[in-house]
């Protein structure tokens, strides 16, 4: 079934039709894990998987701007009692007029529990652990149900679908989103009451990762996502993503502990 309607033409390497191809592989490698493989592991190495093979290398048209991004995927290679969190993307941004930023987003996932509006998998521990750390960490959640109720200040066309057919006005829906971890500790919740504050992933990485916006630049943020410390655990695993504006080849230039990561991708 299709969930997503197909939008107005924007030309192929367009922002409106990439983000039509990332709701396409959140719903597959989403909705579609429901029952036989609903695990947060697996669905979360499907997603990414598929949200580089369409990312990777592409220029992306937008209004007065081009991005093209390269991304790598790595997974921690050894037992953590005590990972930091599930997954860290480490962005590099060159910006059209030179100017280079590197930054982190650490994120914390969890899916929803069958047949209820609850995601037992939350740990508000950890999720108070990565928000002192990282300002701008977030909470993915999904859902074999769709999402809708987010925070959009307006209908967002890169996510419309019609939820059900029957219905006359356009809903804006998904099957992954992001929530700010601070915020979602504020409303000490976990259920989907969350989604309120919740802005889709694929919107997430597109708009606001690829701008190298939500990151965080701290040492202590940074030095844990690349490895260069250990104390305080490590992602569980690392995506890379370099990103450049204007045209130009991405830096692709990470400097992260080798022998911690083991390239998956």
């Amino acid at each position: 079934m299709k969930v997503i309607k197909q939008m107005a033409p924007g030309g192929k390497n367009s922002m409106k039709s990439l983000s039509h191809e990332l709701e396409s592989v959140v719903y597959s490698s989403v909705r579609e894990r429901y029952p036989s493989s609903w695990d947060r592991n697996i669905i979360t190495s499907s997603l990414f998987s598929g949200i580089k093979n369409i990312l990777h290398g592409k220029r992306i048209l937008t209004p007065g701007n081009v991005i093209q991004s390269r991304w790598r995927m790595y997974r921690f290679g050894r037992d953590q009692e005590n990972p930091f969190c599930d997954t860290a993307i480490l962005v590099q941004v060159s910006y059209h007029d030179g100017q280079v930023i590197q930054g982190v987003a650490f994120l914390e996932i969890a899916e929803k529990d069958p047949q209820k509006n609850t995601f037992s998998g939350l740990n508000k521990t950890r999720i108070k652990k990565i928000s002192s750390i990282g300002h701008g960490s977030r909470i993915v959640l999904y859902d074999y149900d769709p999402i809708s109720g987010m925070a959009f200040p307006s209908t967002a066309e890169s996510v419309i679908g019609t939820s059900p057919h029957s219905w006359n006005a356009w809903l804006p829906y998904t099957h992954a989103v992001a929530v700010p971890a601070g915020l979602a500790l504020a409303l000490d919740n976990k259920s989907t009451g969350l989604y309120k504050a919740s802005l889709p992933l694929s919107y997430q990485i597109c708009y606001r990762y690829l701008y190298g916006l939500d990151l965080d630049f701290g040492k202590q943020a940074m030095d844990i996502a690349t490895g260069a410390r250990t104390d305080r655990g490590n992602p569980g695993s690392l995506i890379l993503i370099a990103a450049a504006h204007g045209g130009a080849e991405p830096l692709d230039a990470f400097d992260f502990n080798r022998e911690l990561y083991e390239h998956i991708g």
